[in-house]
């Protein structure tokens, strides 16, 4: 017999036996079952306790204990005194995985009814099935000492006996049958609910997985999306500084060219200027009397001076000029029956103001 206590570690709380003598209706079968206390009890710490019930279909009897071994049980109920048993409405909610006792069936006899509770539905069915049997067995026992008593002593049955007798015994094991049949269904109704309800759960992980990996892309598209306007914002950023460099180098070359344009009208008006003062510079010299040479480096460089002052310092041509009239000058020194031939080969020196004196 198995020695696990209530709260052991075996699976069912059944003795492992090799026959179940719920089915063969022979010998006895014990089990840990949950019994609900009754509604008189004291104490009432818990709503629940374990009992070690056995059914001996031999002494046609049940009985229950607070453990394997112990000597003590209950008063035993005869099987003329079961009133019937039935299954309890499955539970509502049951923990996946493991061993809650939570399906009941409804023991009833002549003094009272027990709510017991066992691990699975097709337990708590066997249980129903085999104290059913019993109540019938106990009926039968019934009649067979109404027989006796009415007999008035114990006698061989008769033929019409044996019919009688072979008769319950057919009832009792039809109703067997029919009771065995509806635990079968039972247990097929069960095995339906737990599938449906591993299709809800599957469906439902599903739905869970496809919600995951639905907000999973919605992120990843959110993140692409910030990405994409961040490029588009330094893009953009990056045309605003090229747009404003392209600008600051027209400015710039607009500006270079109406400094380059200032710079040619200036030279032009430099070579106009020049030009219109060449000729009249040249009869000036052509015009020139025979006079002393210091006199005449005099003159010119007063008529120099002044030209330089009204051509805004630009004194490099009209010193040319001076030094080509020297030359002339010179020239006409050499010339026989020219007088102050060595005067005219060192001219005295003239500062031109804004010409350098190394010219």
């Amino acid at each position: 017999m198995d020695h696990h206590g209530p709260h052991g570690h075996h699976e069912s709380h059944r003795v492992r036996q090799v026959k179940d003598a719920r089915e063969t209706r022979q010998g006895r079968y014990s089990a840990w079952l949950k019994k609900a206390k009754s509604r008189d009890a004291c104490f009432k710490l818990q709503s629940h306790v374990m009992r070690y019930f056995t059914i001996d279909f031999d002494a046609r009897i049940i009985f229950y204990s607070h453990s394997v071994l112990q000597k003590k049980v209950s008063p035993p109920i005869p099987f003329m005194d079961i009133r019937g048993a039935e299954e309890l409405p499955l539970p509502m909610k049951h923990a996946k995985g493991t061993t809650a006792m939570n399906f009941g069936f409804v023991l009833h006899t002549k003094l009272r009814s027990f709510e017991l509770y066992t691990s699975s539905s097709a337990d708590a069915a066997e249980w129903a099935f085999a104290l059913n049997v019993a109540m019938l067995m106990g009926k039968l026992k019934c009649l067979e000492r109404l027989k006796v008593l009415q007999d008035g002593q114990e006698h061989l049955p008769t033929d019409v006996e044996k019919e009688e007798e072979e008769e319950a015994l057919k009832q009792v094991e039809e109703a067997a049958a029919r009771l065995q049949e509806d635990a079968k269904r039972k247990e097929l109704r069960l095995l339906q609910i737990q599938l449906r309800a591993k299709d809800e759960v599957a469906a439902f992980r599903k739905e869970e997985e496809e919600a995951a990996e639905k907000k999973k892309q919605e992120q990843a598209a959110a993140e692409q999306k910030q990405v994409l306007e961040k490029q588009a914002e330094d893009l953009q950023m990056l045309q605003l500084q090229l747009l404003i460099q392209e600008e600051e180098l027209t400015a710039r070359k607009e500006e270079e060219e109406k400094a380059a344009q200032k710079k040619k009208e200036a030279a032009v008006q430099k070579k106009q200027e020049e030009e219109a003062s060449a000729p009249r510079k040249q009869q000036a010299a052509k015009d020139l009397p025979a006079f002393e040479p210091s006199v005449l480096v005099e003159a010119l460089a007063m008529l120099l001076a002044s030209e330089v002052v009204e051509s805004n310092g630009n004194t490099t041509a009209e010193w040319k000029e001076i030094q080509r009239l020297e030359e002339i000058q010179r020239a006409r020194s050499k010339q026989p029956g020219t007088k102050h031939e060595a005067t005219c080969l060192n001219p005295p020196m003239v500062v031109v103001p804004g010409a350098s004196v190394n010219a």
